[in-house]
């Protein structure tokens, strides 16, 4: 069995050096129970070599290439990170399976459930680990709230509700507001939205949706979105990429029979508080407990070392966000777009 997993970066930009920086990190064992010798970062790729090799130099990688292809051929890569725009996912994920490559894609990892498909065939096809870069679903404060949820701390779970709205200027260069790089706000940031609700649902199968769209140079500006589970819990949210969020933090709510937690910036959690009513109309609640779960690094260690944990044990799929949760995800935000009419350039 292999015992040192051979990373390479595609795409060194914003995401990547975050995710660099993770890696590093569990490299580094600042997670404390994860041995990080089981980490080589070897090799970074862009389309530009001078970017490539700056961004190699700054975070120790071993080479760098100046085309993708060259990382697909290196037969020292054994995973890629791929971190490009969401649009060209496909395209790389299946050119690095085909070359043999495990694959960690950054969310969404395909841009709709027909893309999805494909790469989780072809990753099935050849043995090679393939996961969405989903990084909510290894969150330790969620886990821990999650567990004051089973123990039915604060009853039965009713509503979710969250928004995830930043203001953006409009800029035609700007990929969040390229039509053709499957910009918009949906799968940008709702997406986050949708994962915590069912998250906290625990993946109930979602029957009924409902939503209202403002389309700004033909990508999703904003949204309001209603999901409901086949639990009967309902989740309500917004995001939106040219509307602020009013309290300077990206907030959750989730109420149940008993009392409710409120979650600052839920899509990276670290704080939670959880509330118990003391009287019978709610007016009243008493903070009963604090969760506070700093970051080992910046959050993105935990799916990095879920990744080459699951590489380094032959395994061809995560267990913890499977194959069906991605499908089941993108499978919402397809129902949804078709209700807006929206489709990208290249669909």
């Amino acid at each position: 069995m292999k015992k040192t997993v051979n990373w390479a970066i595609l795409a060194p930009g914003r995401i990547a050096n975050k995710m660099t920086a993770a890696m590093n990190g569990v490299k580094n064992n600042q997670l404390g129970n994860f041995d990080g010798s089981g980490i080589r970062l070897y090799a970074v790729a862009s389309r530009n070599l001078e970017r490539a090799t700056e961004f190699a130099q700054k975070w120790n990688f071993e080479k760098a290439y100046g085309t993708y292809e060259e990382l697909f051929s290196d037969s020292e890569v054994d995973a890629i990170y791929v971190a490009n725009p969401h649009a060209f996912h496909k395209d790389c994920v299946i050119a690095a399976l085909n070359a043999g490559k495990h694959v960690l894609c950054e969310k969404p990892a395909g841009c709709s459930r027909a893309q999805l498909d494909e790469m989780t065939a072809l990753a099935r096809q050849k043995k090679l680990f393939f996961m969405e870069a989903m990084w909510t679903a290894f969150n330790p404060c969620l886990s821990q709230l999650k567990s004051e949820i089973s123990a039915g701390t604060i009853g039965q779970i009713k509503n979710i509700d969250s928004r995830f709205c930043n203001r953006n200027p409009y800029d035609p260069n700007d990929r969040n507001y390229a039509p053709d790089q499957a910009g918009g706000a949906l799968l940008d940031l709702g997406i986050y939205n949708i994962y915590f609700a069912m998250m906290m649902t625990d993946f109930s199968p979602v029957v009924a949706e409902s939503s209202a769209v403002r389309m700004l140079k033909g990508v999703d500006a904003w949204n309001s979105v209603n999901l409901t589970f086949e639990n009967g819990i309902v989740t309500s949210f917004q995001s939106a990429m040219d509307t602020p969020s009013t309290t300077g933090t990206h907030d959750a709510v989730i109420y149940g029979t008993k009392g409710f937690i409120t979650i600052q910036n839920f899509f990276m959690a670290q704080k939670a508080n959880v509330y118990v009513y003391q009287n019978q109309k709610g007016s009243q609640a008493e903070l009963i407990r604090e969760i506070d779960s700093p970051f080992a690094v910046n959050g993105y260690e935990y799916e990095f070392a879920h990744a080459n944990e699951c590489i380094l044990k032959g395994k061809t799929e995560s267990d913890i966000h499977t194959f069906k949760k991605s499908q089941d995800l993108i499978d919402v935000m397809d129902a949804l777009r078709r209700d807006w009419n929206f489709k990208y350039p290249f669909e």
